[in-house]
């Protein structure tokens, strides 16, 4: 246990740190500690560092625990040789998989306290997954999740996690814009706008569960009219291959190529928020998604399917349009609707999105509730 008059010794664990919610999370997170309260570190075993750069600028050490991902057999020696050096008070795992790992890591040890996060509500389809976690629950001191819809979905799948479970949902650190950042969100729109007149940003991996069909659906059911007006584009990284090709080749399919563009994942996130007129989410499934939040807090109104806490981030009416899940007919019908409504209108909107998302969502607050649930488990 830690020193009374010290700070709490974490260490973060993490698959990798590419440019995911959850990971933006964590170094949103970390990064915001105040050091006298939490002596931070961070590790990660997959050879992917979007946002290491960031910790340590912020003086975080960052400890990579080899390159060959969870199935690597050296990794749990390591990671266990590193918490019984280090002694850290807790272990603060993100995702399913880093937190399995840690709490193997972990036995026969007296210490730390063990704290597993779910960020989705899509560990069920994983039964080896499912498996682990119901034989490991009791080993974890504490759950932390995002939203209320994923602290449901555990309890109903895990029954030993019903009482230890914390709902934090994310944070946003927010920081004016940069001239610079204008200048360069400006120019990234100009290069993808053409002869549209509204720019509509989906930033999300390449996945299934993501339903990019959805929204090429949607916008091949859109009027002529409409459909000329607009473009659309999807910023996330691509994991499968095989998915990826297909969804290029339903868009060729489609002819609306020039309507609808997929484009890598950037470092540059803030430039895709303010170079776009709104911003959609069309997921079967999440948690409470980071990417809306972000898309809210830089004043985009937005259009989303109502999954997980999306609710309490987007306000009909007020701050953009949700839709059912896979509901292609109720998304163009909104997206219609987002094309007929006056420009000023839409700046409203962001106007009032910003203002809710920054009010209720500050990062501070996500540092605050994170830091008293430390306190609990070691008092």
């Amino acid at each position: 246990m830690t020193d009374a008059a010290g700070p709490i010794r974490v260490l973060y664990l993490i698959d990798g740190l590419g440019p995911g919610g959850a990971q933006r999370q964590l170094v949103t997170l970390v990064s915001a500690h105040d050091p006298s309260e939490v002596d931070a570190e961070v590790a990660l075993y997959r050879p992917v560092h979007h946002f290491v750069p960031q910790l340590r600028s912020a003086g975080v050490p960052v400890h990579q625990l080899g390159v060959r991902g969870a199935k690597d057999p050296a990794l749990l020696v390591s990671l266990a040789r590193l918490i019984r050096k280090r002694r850290f008070d807790i272990v603060h795992c993100y995702l399913t998989r880093p937190g399995i790992l840690a709490r193997l890591a972990a036995v026969g040890t007296s210490g730390p306290r063990i704290v597993v996060s779910e960020r989705s509500v899509d560990l069920g389809r994983y039964p080896l997954m499912v498996a682990a976690e119901r034989l490991l629950a009791r080993r974890g001191a504490a759950m932390v999740v995002n939203a209320k819809a994923v602290k449901e979905h555990v309890e109903r799948i895990v029954p030993a996690w019903r009482g230890r479970i914390r709902v934090i949902p994310n944070g946003v650190a927010w920081r004016e814009p940069t001239a610079e950042q204008r200048e360069a969100a400006a120019a990234w729109r100009a290069s993808l706008i053409g002869d549209a007149r509204l720019l509509v940003a989906v930033v999300a991996r390449l996945a299934p569960e993501k339903n990019p069909t959805l929204l090429l659906d949607a916008v091949s059911r859109l009027s002529d009219r409409v459909r000329s007006e607009m473009v659309f584009a999807w910023v996330g990284a691509c994991r499968d291959g095989e998915f990826g090709e297909r969804v290029a080749r339903d868009v060729a399919a489609r002819d609306i190529a020039r309507r609808v563009v997929f484009l890598p994942a950037t470092e540059a996130v803030r430039e895709v928020y303010l170079g776009a007129d709104a911003v959609a989410l069309t997921s079967d499934w999440e948690g409470f998604p980071n990417a809306l939040l972000e898309g809210l807090a830089h004043g985009r109104p937005a259009v989303a399917t109502s999954v997980g806490d999306v609710a309490d981030l987007v306000r009909p009416g007020e701050s953009g349009w949700l839709v059912p899940p896979a509901d292609a007919t109720e998304m163009a019908a909104a997206l219609e609707e987002l094309a007929a409504t006056p420009a000023e209108r839409l700046r409203e909107m962001g106007r009032r999105g910003s203002e809710h998302v920054l009010r209720e969502y500050p990062a501070e607050r996500m540092v605050s509730r994170t830091l008293e649930l430390y306190r609990e488990l070691l008092n």
